[in-house]
């Protein structure tokens, strides 16, 4: 029986080198069928890569004027390790419109980066688009508060045929789209179903906090539809924990490294921001426990036990996270993959980058079972079995 599975899977992250081909297909695709800004679609024209840039330590903190006093602010455990085992960290470009028309320019817009990643999904699923009938959308900094992002993405992405709805559980989010989406199908409520979500972590660093060295820029994308058998969804388990709701939250503040003078912007703005220091160090010390415990939940539910998955993505909110859910869970080095020196924590987009490179460089093949797992601020937990249908490896080879 053919059940609901992954068939595309993309990623935007700026400063990705493309080839002339991947270049040549994406400029046209964006132009033709979607409403993009042409500047955007000019830069990847003109630089083959992705629009924006890697940031590395040097740039973004070492060469500072105000590196010096960065450090001595931080924690004293964490100034001999300033940066935490980040390397660098991918960003967006400044949005082309905001550059020529207002003084205080600002960072493309999350639904531009999200336009990308949907149009790269739709581009390798290499089906006309017209066949998506619904957009499932997470965006964990929004063009607005109020609406979403997800009919302003369908709208970019031209697709006339699909409704558009959001869906947020943080930065376990990518999974539980997938969920909401397999379920959708399966039940036969919708028959191909687009997922997109970003982490625009450049409209919401505050480089003054010894975290924001810990977090880049991402927008990924995936289509969801009927699979062949034996592939596709297998089953997932989620739990939130809203005791720990205030641990990790937008907050509207001034940067910490701020010298205030009176007739002068105070640029307060919303930061991400440790609010909750008890729920903090609740969510950091127990981190293992509870990814473990819905991994248990999903194996009690399923019957398919962990030694049976082949390859295993996390999220990655710091360094030693990964590896630690890594070993908790039984996983060997080589059925993982932890992205975080070179982009650090990119949130909801963690798993599907992961994912998505794992199959590029071979590491997880079709057939193959992946348990998706990850937690995300809330307090949410999610895990989920995924059997990769050999349309998904195909389609993520071929581009």
């Amino acid at each position: 029986m053919e059940k609901a599975g992954l068939v595309s899977l993309a990623g935007y992250l700026p400063g990705t080198a493309l080839s002339v081909s991947q270049s040549e297909k994406l400029c046209t695709y964006l132009r033709e069928q979607t409403v993009l800004n042409e500047d955007y679609v000019k830069m990847i024209e003109g630089e083959q890569k992705m629009p924006g840039y890697v940031e590395t330590n040097h740039d973004g903190w070492i060469s500072q004027p105000w590196y010096e006093e960065w450090l001595m602010q931080l924690p004293e455990k964490k100034r001999k390790d300033p940066f935490q085992g980040a390397e660098e960290r991918r960003r967006v470009p400044m949005d082309p419109v905001s550059v020529r028309k207002s003084r205080n320019p600002h960072p493309m817009l999350p639904s531009d980066a999200e336009t990308i990643a949907g149009a790269m999904a739709l581009l390798k699923w290499g089906k006309p688009k017209e066949e998506i009938d619904l957009v499932l959308v997470h965006s964990q900094v929004q063009d607005r508060p109020l609406p979403s992002n997800a009919s302003l993405v369908q709208h970019k992405l031209q697709l006339t045929n699909a409704g558009a709805y959001s869906v947020d559980s943080c930065c376990s989010t990518f999974v539980t789209l997938v969920e909401v989406a397999s379920a959708l199908v399966n039940a036969g409520v919708k028959k191909n179903v687009l997922v997109v979500n970003s982490i625009l972590d450049s409209m919401i660093n505050d480089k003054s906090t010894y975290y924001s060295i810990c977090t880049g820029d991402a927008a990924c994308a995936a289509v969801i539809t009927k699979v062949e058998d034996g592939c596709g969804y297998e089953g997932s388990f989620s739990l939130s924990r809203g005791e720990l709701h205030d641990g990790i939250v937008f907050h509207r503040r001034s940067p910490l490294l701020h010298v205030e003078v009176s007739n002068q912007p105070s640029f307060e703005q919303d930061f991400v921001t440790f609010l909750n220091p008890e729920a903090c160090r609740t969510i950091g010390a127990k981190a293992t426990e509870y990814l473990e415990n819905v991994v248990n939940k999903l194996v009690e539910k399923t019957g398919i036990e962990t030694k049976e998955a082949d390859f295993l993505v996390t999220h990655q909110p710091v360094a030693w996270a990964p590896f630690a859910w890594r070993d908790s869970l039984g996983f060997k080095p080589e059925q993982h993959l932890n992205t975080y020196p070179k982009f650090g924590n990119i949130a909801t987009c963690s798993v599907p980058t992961n994912l998505l490179l794992a199959i590029e460089n071979g590491m997880v093949k079709e057939g193959q079972r992946v348990l998706m797992a990850s937690s995300g601020a809330g307090e949410n937990h999610i895990a989920l079995y995924e059997k990769l249908s050999s349309e998904l490896v195909r389609n993520v080879l071929s581009f």
